[in-house]
C-alpha cells in the first residue's frame, strides 16, 4: 500500500510531555500503591513518571528482597530506552536497605550511566537532613526480620530510632490494605515519644493522604517512603516547585 493518497502536513515538535522532568521508576510487581501515590505528588506541568515492573511475590523475606538486585539493570534499560530521563528511582525501601543504596545505584547505572539515581532510603536520609530529624519514630509494615534490617540500617547511619512499631505484614497485597486511618493513628502514637519526627516506611503503605494531618496533630514532620522519593526525584531533576497537601517535605 502506497502513501501517495496521504497528505503530509507540517508539525512543530516541542520538548514533549515531560519537558521539565522525565522520571523513571522501577516498581515491584506486587506493589499497587507507589505509582498512584507518586503520580499525585508529581502533579506538575512538564513532569512525567514512567514505570517498569519487576517480579516480586511472597514470601517476604530478607533473602527474597535481596535477590531483586539481579533484576535492576534490565528494568532500568527498559524505561524509555530511546529518550532521556532526568532521574531514575528504585521503588522499594526494605529492598534497598537489604541490598544497600550503593549497590542499587551501581546496578541501575550499568544500564543508565548518565542519570541521577535514587531510592526511598537515600531519599529519606536526605529528607531527614532537610527537616532536621535525628531521633526517628519508625513505623513499618514488615515482618519482624525485615523490621530489624530497617531499624539497624537507620541506626548505622547515625540516627536514633527512639520509637518503633509495625503492622507485621507478609506481602505487599496485604500491606496495601492497611487503611490510611490506621497509618495516621499509629504515626501519632509514635509521635508522642521523644522523636523529631515520624518515618512511615514502605512504598505499599497508603500514607500520602494523611501526612499533613499527622503533622498538624503532632507538630512534628512526617515522612513516608513515597513522599520522600517523589521529593528527591524532583530535586535531582532540578524541579523545586512546592507541592502542597502531602506534608511539609514537599514544600522544602
Amino acid at each position: 500500500m502506497s502513501g501517495e493518497d496521504w497528505l503530509t502536513l507540517p508539525c512543530a515538535l516541542d520538548a514533549g510531555p515531560a519537558s521539565r522532568a522525565a522520571i523513571g521508576l522501577i516498581v515491584l510487581g506486587n506493589d499497587p500503591t507507589i505509582e498512584p501515590e507518586m503520580n499525585r505528588m508529581l502533579r506538575l506541568d512538564g513532569v512525567g513518571l514512567y514505570a517498569q515492573r519487576i517480579a516480586m511475590g511472597p514470601p517476604f523475606t530478607v533473602e527474597r528482597i535481596t535477590a531483586l538486585e539481579d533484576d535492576l539493570r534490565a528494568a532500568a534499560a527498559m524505561i524509555m530506552p530511546d529518550d532521556a530521563l532526568h532521574a531514575i528511582a528504585f521503588g522499594c525501601t526494605s529492598c534497598t536497605m537489604a541490598i544497600g543504596p550503593e549497590r542499587v545505584a551501581a546496578r541501575i547505572r550499568e544500564a543508565r550511566s548518565a542519570i541521577a539515581v535514587t531510592e526511598p532510603v537515600s531519599a529519606t536520609l536526605a529528607a531527614f537532613k532537610a527537616l532536621g530529624m535525628k531521633r526517628i519514630g519508625l513505623l513499618t509494615p514488615y515482618p519482624h526480620a525485615v523490621n530489624k534490617v530497617a531499624a539497624d540500617f537507620l541506626e548505622a547511619q547515625g540516627l536514633e530510632v527512639t520509637a518503633k512499631a509495625g503492622f507485621m505484614g507478609s506481602a505487599d497485597f496485604d500491606i496495601a490494605r492497611v487503611s490510611p486511618a490506621a497509618i495516621e493513628a499509629a504515626a501519632l502514637e509514635l509521635a508522642r515519644a521523644d522523636v523529631d519526627g515520624v518515618f512511615v516506611s514502605g512504598t505499599a503503605l497508603r500514607a500520602s493522604s494523611v501526612l499533613a494531618r499527622i503533622e498538624a496533630a503532632s507538630g512534628k514532620p512526617a515522612v513516608s517512603s513515597n513522599q520522600a522519593l517523589s521529593w528527591h526525584c524532583l530535586r535531582l531533576a532540578g524541579v523545586r516547585d512546592p507541592v502542597h497537601g502531602y506534608g511539609r517535605l514537599l514544600t522544602v
